[in-house]
């Protein structure tokens, strides 16, 4: 893709509910390029889990479901994916905070809920640092599974 097409993809992207960036990650992950899905899905769930957070008021069975429900699914997938190799693991979280950080967000805006994107960033941070600090610990939870390394 051209620099000015990615672009306008992540121009695009930005503007979109959470769920829609699920569903690009799942497309990507479908498509074979599952390195950036998982960057994606990660650009999804800190938005969607910031987006719940600086609205408690919605309803339990409504967005928050519906990301539970994407999670257990779509997740449950790309996560085992990611497991095979923590180091792309990590890499696309830092994508996808760069990213995020790098693009407005117009659904939740993050000057108006600047505590909770904080906060839910915070959140994706330590689970970089779990994976960097367990890194031999995951692979060999992998193998004893049955799950590739790569």
């Amino acid at each position: 893709m051209t620099t000015a097409s990615q672009q306008d993809t992540d121009d695009s992207l930005a503007k979109k509910h959470p769920s829609e960036l699920y569903l690009h990650a799942k497309q990507l992950f479908e498509t074979g390029h599952k390195d950036e899905a998982v960057t994606w899905f990660y650009v999804g769930q800190l938005r969607w889990r910031y987006h719940l957070l600086a609205h408690p008021e919605l309803p339990p069975d409504g967005e928050p479901a519906a990301m539970d429900a994407l999670n257990a699914t779509l997740g449950q997938a790309i996560n085992e994916w990611a497991g095979g190799s923590p180091k792309d693991w990590r890499a696309a979280i830092s994508k996808a905070l760069a990213w995020d950080a790098a693009h407005p967000n117009p659904t939740t805006p993050k000057a108006q809920y600047a505590d909770q994107w904080q906060q839910v960033r915070a959140g994706l941070m330590q689970l970089d640092g779990y994976l960097r600090d367990n890194e031999n610990q995951i692979r060999t939870e992998r193998q004893a599974h049955g799950l590739e390394n790569r």
